[in-house]
């Protein structure tokens, strides 16, 4: 528990130092992958963020969680130079994994950092930083 608390922590330390960053709106593209943890029940699982952009402009999120088999879609809510918060809405698994939380990322040079609330709640249940694997088709 402990561990989880210092790793919580350092996140959340390098996320408020990339705030302060100011950067353009271009860091938010690409298929992302890594690996969450969730504070609870201390599991590990795989994660994957595809960032791509519709032909009128407008970004499409899409998460998977292929080791737990569930997913869906980020709902943005706000974005800033080096942050962004969503609404996660599942489209598949929703037995699996909690529906329709808090998303927060920030970027944090070539990763980003991964914070998840469930509904209602601003505890972070879960965490993970994410690497950037290829840039998103267009």
């Amino acid at each position: 528990m402990r561990k989880a608390l210092v790793v919580l922590c350092l996140l959340l330390l390098l996320a408020s130092t990339a705030a302060a960053q100011s950067k353009s709106k271009s860091w938010l593209h690409g298929f992302w992958e890594g690996t969450g943890y969730q504070t609870d029940d201390q599991t590990t699982w795989s994660m994957q963020l595809t960032i791509t952009k519709t032909k009128a402009g407008r970004r499409v999120f899409r998460i998977e969680y292929p080791s737990i088999n569930c997913g869906g879609y980020w709902k943005l809510q706000s974005i800033n130079g080096s942050g962004a918060r969503f609404r996660e809405l599942l489209d598949h698994g929703q037995d699996k994994c909690s529906d329709k939380g808090l998303v927060r990322i920030e970027s944090i040079g070539s990763q980003l950092i991964f914070l998840y609330s469930n509904q209602g709640s601003r505890e972070i249940t879960a965490s993970a930083v994410l690497n950037r694997e290829r840039p998103a088709s267009k």
